[in-house]
């Protein structure tokens, strides 16, 4: 799964996104994994704004851009244990705080790591995004709230 955190703005405009309705967490949850063209955005969760769906792992979003169009701080997260591909960045209007990826056992990465992404040590797995997300912003797992579906094509 993919997601965004962007802060006390509603990014859906800036991503191109249409709205087709709402629902509940859990349905919008299962919608975003298993389609590829949905993603669901929710209200304020304690200031920020959660986008959810493996569309974003296929067209990750500019979330330098982003951030600089919104003038907010933007999050990105993502995993996906079978390949095991995880990534989280950081930026706050216009400026990339911190970038953290790995993928086939390469990493890459900008910035300094926090004490809790030292923490990990050498094998990152799903959990340790999740808590990433925990400490900048919102972990979406801890989440259950009614979100707004979108179709992420135009």
């Amino acid at each position: 799964m993919a997601w965004l955190a962007v802060r006390d703005r509603d990014p859906a405009p800036a991503l191109g996104l249409t709205e087709i309705g709402e629902t509940d967490w859990r349905a919008g949850v299962d919608l975003a994994y298993f389609t590829d063209d949905r993603v669901i955005v929710t209200r304020p969760v304690d200031g920020w704004i959660l986008v959810l769906g493996m569309a974003l792992m296929r067209d990750r979003p500019d979330v330098t851009g982003l951030s600089a169009t919104l003038d907010t701080e933007v999050q990105f997260f993502s995993s996906h244990r079978a390949l095991q591909v995880y990534r989280w960045q950081r930026a706050r209007s216009g400026d990339l705080l911190r970038s953290f990826a790995v993928s086939d056992g390469e990493v890459d990465e900008l910035g300094e790591a926090s004490e809790l992404e030292r923490s990990f040590g050498e094998l990152v797995d799903d959990g340790d995004v999740h808590a990433v997300a925990a400490q900048w912003s919102v972990d979406p797992g801890t989440v259950n709230v009614p979100v707004r579906v979108f179709t992420s094509r135009t």
